[in-house]
């Protein structure tokens, strides 16, 4: 799937770009089946809600399960990144963020790219984050919210936790006061099969899912073999996998 030129303008100048139908229902259906049994797993790589049980995402997928493996390399993702990062990238991470009805937690403000530099030691906000919405995404069940044209900013951040343990490095709501009254707001909304890119430096938010509706977003981020982590972390932060990722075919079975 190549972007046009229209879809690489919007990327570049809103800091997103959301994408209707690239995913049929049947792919949906066979990216949840293997759900269940990869949260029965007691790893490290199922992090939690913060004080609780609740399975907050399930981590370096590509790694657990083949039909993941096969996704990272699906032209319908592969390929734009490819476009906007060119040919050498590699998956950094790879995720389902399960937030579950009444119980999925929020997200702080933040950027990616302030926790990728700080904990991973990235060097430039290159990679892109790429999401495929397992689940219809509505105003109900904890969208994401973008600050359009926020990743033409320089943003400030503090250090904080994200659910059980993850540091992650988050804005002060002066600040995101300040760029909301200047940009506006979006809500990332969409039926499932949808697909969703936004940049490392974009602002955005999620809140709690309180309502009786789940909402499963698989995630991969892309970055450039060039712009790899300089820090030693853990595999589910930051694959240590760098070699340039292959594209497959359309066909995940």
């Amino acid at each position: 799937m190549k972007l046009t030129d229209t879809q690489m303008k919007q990327l570049q100048v809103e800091g997103f770009l959301i994408l209707n139908d690239v995913f049929s229902e049947r792919d949906v259906e066979l990216l949840r089946e293997p759900v269940k049994s990869l949260v029965a797993e007691n790893v490290a790589e199922n992090s939690r809600e913060a004080n609780s049980d609740v399975i907050r995402n399930i981590l370096s997928l590509h790694r657990r399960h083949s039909i993941y493996s096969k996704l990272i390399r699906h032209p319908n993702l592969l390929e734009p990144a490819r476009q906007i990062l060119g040919p050498q990238i590699y998956a950094q991470q790879v995720k389902i963020n399960l937030k579950e009805g009444f119980d999925g937690g929020a997200f702080e403000w933040h950027t990616d790219f302030a926790t990728h530099s700080r904990r991973d030691g990235v060097p430039k906000p290159l990679a892109i984050n790429i999401h495929i919405f397992l689940d219809d995404v509505t105003e109900f069940n904890g969208p994401l919210w973008f600050v359009p044209k926020s990743h033409r900013e320089k943003i400030p951040e503090i250090k904080s936790v994200d659910g059980e343990k993850w540091e992650l490095w988050t804005v002060p709501h002066d600040a995101v006061s300040r760029l909301v009254d200047r940009y506006g707001l979006v809500s990332a909304k969409g039926k499932k099969g949808t697909v969703l890119i936004f940049g490392d430096e974009l602002l955005h938010v999620s809140g709690p899912n309180i309502s009786p509706y789940p909402r499963w977003i698989f995630s991969v981020i892309y970055n450039p073999v060039s712009n790899q982590a300089t820090k030693n972390v853990p595999p589910t932060a930051h694959e240590h996998d760098r070699e340039p990722l292959e594209m497959l075919d359309e066909d995940l079975v």
